[in-house]
């Protein structure tokens, strides 16, 4: 997690391996509860390959990570924050201790508003990245308006 709060992984094998920033859509959860609960999904961004999770980090603490738009992963992560973000969403691994008869175990955000996922795009506002999903509408008059 960095300085502003944004929640990254560290994937693939160690000597192959790189960043991937995540979205949270649930506020005033706890860094464990966002993981337990996976309460987070990719953004679609990833960083360049690094020979050693050291190289990813240290790359990542100097500033030095090349990010770029992955957009399969990014269409993985909508799907993922669109099942997660519902209301009774919980993870197979709780919902198998819930049938198990372990306690059964409320979500964090029970009784909280939580806010919709939302497009990750707007805050590279600025930046080379166009918004993929944007149309631009025509000035011609369209058929009903005559």
């Amino acid at each position: 997690m960095d300085d502003a709060g944004r929640l990254f992984w560290i994937n693939g094998p160690d000597h192959h391996c790189y960043l991937s920033e995540q979205r949270q859509w649930r506020s005033g959860l706890s860094f464990e509860d966002t993981l337990e609960w996976k309460q987070c999904s990719p953004t679609g961004m990833v960083s360049q390959r690094f020979s050693s999770l050291q190289a990813a980090c240290e790359a990542f603490e100097h500033n030095q990570v090349t990010w770029s738009l992955d957009l399969y992963l990014r269409h993985m992560g909508d799907e993922m924050a669109l099942q997660r973000s519902l209301d009774d969403y919980k993870p197979t691994a709780i919902k198998d201790e819930d049938s198990r008869g372990g306690r059964c175990r409320q979500q964090p955000w029970a009784g909280q508003h939580a806010a919709a996922p939302q497009c990750e795009l707007a805050t590279h506002a600025g930046s080379e990245m166009p918004h993929l999903k944007r149309r631009r509408r025509s000035s011609a008059p369209s058929p009903a308006s005559h």
